[in-house]
């Protein structure tokens, strides 16, 4: 890109955030703006020299090379209109993620879950590795890496590869820019039905996605979901390396075993046991992933014996069963989890490391039109929980019909957990939790929206009490 200055429009969102890190550490001028609301990535646009805004069309009066916009924000936006009337070059994410990777070894790490954790394993493992990768990792911090994004010297650009839509005005998946030549694929099933109307049309956006691999390259492909077997049985000229607890996996996990203090696990490759491999964080869902790591390592010629050793490192990604404190027996845990499959990984990872605590939820339903769609899915994800609090939906800039409530959400799972209720307010629930939580409990804090701030309050207020 022949430019200078870049100006990203929604620049607190985790993919832009650590674009834009990445952009000013290959030396370009980045700017940024985004609404007044405080993100989770405020403090890593701070550590990186980045000032921003709140949106204004005064923000761009020095007219940038280039204007990069996040897929939340389109015309409407107020930056945006300024930009198309000074007749600025306006690209969305996904077209600048691409022409940034577009010299390297892409590593491009798809799937409805688990997407940032594996992005972020890949990229620590290569790093440890001295391979210095490039990467764009979806999350505020990740505490074993300088930043979430980073411009490497390596030959290999690990990246996420998200399959929601480029932006308001253009439903084409946002991977579909990509040109990668190593893919994972964590996971296929039913999520975003503003964009995918059914589970078949989030496969066929997958098939595209496997599709666009060049045949000497591979793609790294958990086959516990269904649709994900169809893909494998669909594509038979493209390399799959399969995963998971399947005893079809050509990487069986083996030998699963959660304590309070560690997972373990092995994996079973042509008849030889691998491992076993030891994790910090918790849970099936990180096992998962973490295969999904080792596999492309190894496969980068990465030893096996240094896999061992840095995977039992790995302390995690920001809001992903994130351990924000304790006080006295009181746990506070946060987690990103927001689709139902990925809340049931979370509550029953929780349960198996606090076995003898009382487990406390408090989710934020995010979109209406998930919590709608998977209304009966939600209705089963919490019944590892002991109590369950549900707040109010945190609604999308992209949706303006109300189509349904937190109240729905918790009548629906009351048919299965009857210890839930629903609080309408932040104030009201921090309360709430400061009244009735005592003895051994975790309180785990769930959403995709600002949720984690709950967390915080109650910690304060738990220490005020002591």
């Amino acid at each position: 890109m022949n430019i200078e200055k870049i100006h990203f429009i929604g620049i607190k969102g985790v993919g832009m955030a650590a674009l834009a890190i990445y952009a000013k550490e290959k030396g370009y001028q980045v700017t940024g703006s985004d609404t007044k609301d405080s993100f989770v990535t405020d403090q890593a646009l701070a550590k990186a020299g980045i000032t921003v805004s709140s949106f204004d069309e005064k923000n761009i009066k020095d007219k940038p090379d280039l204007v990069v916009v996040s897929a939340a924000y389109g015309k409407d936006n107020v930056e945006v209109k300024e930009a198309h009337k000074k007749k600025l070059d306006i690209k969305p994410y996904s077209e600048v993620l691409s022409s940034f990777s577009q010299d390297s070894q892409v590593i491009a790490v798809g799937g409805i879950h688990g997407k940032t954790t594996t992005t972020a394993l890949i990229s620590f493992l290569l790093t440890k590795a001295n391979l210095d990768p490039s990467f764009i990792i979806g999350s505020g911090e990740v505490p074993n890496l300088p930043s979430s994004g980073h411009l490497g010297k390596g030959d290999y650009f690990v990246l996420e590869a998200d399959e929601y839509r480029k932006s308001p005005e253009d439903n084409n998946s946002k991977f579909f820019d990509l040109n990668p030549q190593i893919e994972i694929i964590t996971s296929i099933e039913m999520d975003h039905p503003d964009v995918f109307l059914t589970d078949e049309k989030v496969y066929e956006a997958f098939y595209k996605f496997a599709c666009r691999i060049p045949r000497k390259g591979f793609i790294v492909l958990c086959i516990d979901y269904p649709k994900a077997k169809k893909l494998l049985r669909s594509l038979v000229d493209r390399n799959f390396e399969t995963y998971g607890f399947s005893d079809n996996a050509l990487w069986q996990i083996i030998d699963y075993e959660e304590s309070v203090d560690f997972t373990s696990f092995s994996i079973l490759h042509s008849g030889t046991k691998l491992g076993p491999f030891k994790l910090k964080i918790p849970g099936v869902g990180n096992v998962l992933n973490a295969t999904a790591a080792t596999i492309t390592a190894l496969n980068l010629g990465v030893e096996e014996k240094m896999i061992k050793k840095y995977l039992q490192e790995f302390a995690g990604v920001k809001r992903r069963f994130e351990k924000i404190g304790q006080v006295s027996d009181v746990v506070l845990i946060d987690d990103y989890a927001h689709h139902p499959h990925s809340i049931t990984l979370t509550l029953e990872a929780a349960k198996k490391r606090f076995p003898d605590s009382k487990l406390w939820c408090v989710f934020e339903p995010h979109t209406y039109s998930r919590t709608k769609e998977l209304l009966n899915d939600f209705g089963t994800a919490f019944n590892a929980a002991d109590k369950v609090i549900i707040t109010n939906i945190y609604a999308s800039a992209r949706e303006k019909e109300v189509t349904v409530s937190g109240e729905d959400l918790v009548q629906e799972i009351r048919k299965n957990q009857k210890q839930v209720k629903y609080i309408d307010s932040r104030e009201k629930i921090i309360q709430e939790l400061l009244d009735n939580v005592e003895g051994k409990a975790v309180i785990v804090t769930m959403g995709a929206g600002d949720i984690y701030k709950i967390g915080q309050d109650v910690l304060e207020g738990l220490k005020n009490e002591k």
